[in-house]
């Protein structure tokens, strides 16, 4: 699993960093699913519409958010469902710390992992994970076959917190196939190394088989292309601030950024990595026991 080092190698160069390219509102920093939005801000709501749907959110709610990054879907969920509780995990300090400034009513956050989250007093009704179990399993984890079992221990952690009932609703990155050419696996390797430390992206069987027994897959939603136009939207935003950027952070982060972009963009639009929404459902035994 990354590390907090790693995470934080990541999104705590500072918050008014990823405010100049990221939603103003939610500072949504993962993939928004465009459809009907005609702005950044849109298309993150439409996300966090569909993502609560698969979790089956009600008013009321306590919902667990699991690496909640600045807390938009946290703030939606509160906004949105009378009475309801969001709390989320993330690694990042500089993230939960932000959450927690908001004093929010009924919005929190814990700067751990999930691994490390203790035991809640009341279990959680819903589950919602955005692009978080990209960073739960490492390149030599991969390489070892780890990959699955890691998220096999996730699964049943969501098993132990939350009630019978609950519904997750996740967002992944995802390989699809092998590399076709040179530029894809530079790009890839470059995300891997340079961007997301300590993290590696999973395929569709990698889940499949973590959930066998624990989850049933109830719907399923594609929506790798949607990150094309969110990463030029997050593009342009940075290049419109790049004065700023290059004054505050200097011009080699800003270089770094244009290159991650670049890489990611090449790699949905190919088809090597796509993004995946699932809504999961506690499954039910389908074989009797005998005495």
């Amino acid at each position: 699993m990354a590390t907090q080092a790693d995470i934080e190698s990541h999104y705590d160069v500072d918050n008014d960093f990823f405010a100049l390219f990221l939603d103003e509102k939610y500072l949504g920093y993962t993939c928004g699913m465009w459809g009907k939005a005609t702005n950044l801000e849109q298309s993150q709501v439409h996300k966090f519409e569909k993502l609560c749907e698969y979790a089956n959110v009600q008013p009321g709610d306590k919902v667990m958010d699991v690496g909640c990054g600045w807390g938009g879907l946290l703030s939606f969920i509160a906004d949105k469902y009378v009475g309801a509780k969001a709390h989320g995990v993330t690694l990042s300090s500089n993230q939960a710390e932000y959450i927690n400034s908001l004093h929010k009513v009924n919005v929190s956050a814990d700067n751990c992992s999930w691994e490390d989250y203790a035991q809640p007093e009341q279990k959680y009704d819903a589950i919602v994970s955005v692009c978080a179990l990209e960073h739960f399993a490492t390149f030599e984890d991969n390489l070892a076959n780890r990959q699955r079992e890691i998220y096999k221990i996730f699964f049943d952690w969501c098993l132990s917190i939350s009630t019978p009932d609950a519904q997750i609703g996740l967002q992944s990155i995802v390989i699809t196939r092998a590399p076709n050419n040179l530029a894809e696996l530079r790009g890839a390797k470059y995300l891997q190394e340079k961007v997301f430390p300590g993290s590696a992206l999973s395929c569709i069987s990698d889940i499949q088989a973590a959930i066998v027994d624990k989850y049933e897959i109830l719907a399923v939603n594609r929506i790798g292309l949607d990150y094309v136009r969110t990463l030029a939207e997050w593009k342009k935003r940075l290049v419109q601030n790049k004065t700023i950027v290059v004054l505050r952070y200097g011009q080699a982060l800003f270089d770094h950024y244009i290159t991650y972009f670049d890489g990611a963009t090449h790699c949905f639009e190919n088809g090597y990595w796509d993004v995946y929404q699932a809504s999961l459902k506690r499954a039910k035994s389908v074989r009797v026991l005998s005495d």
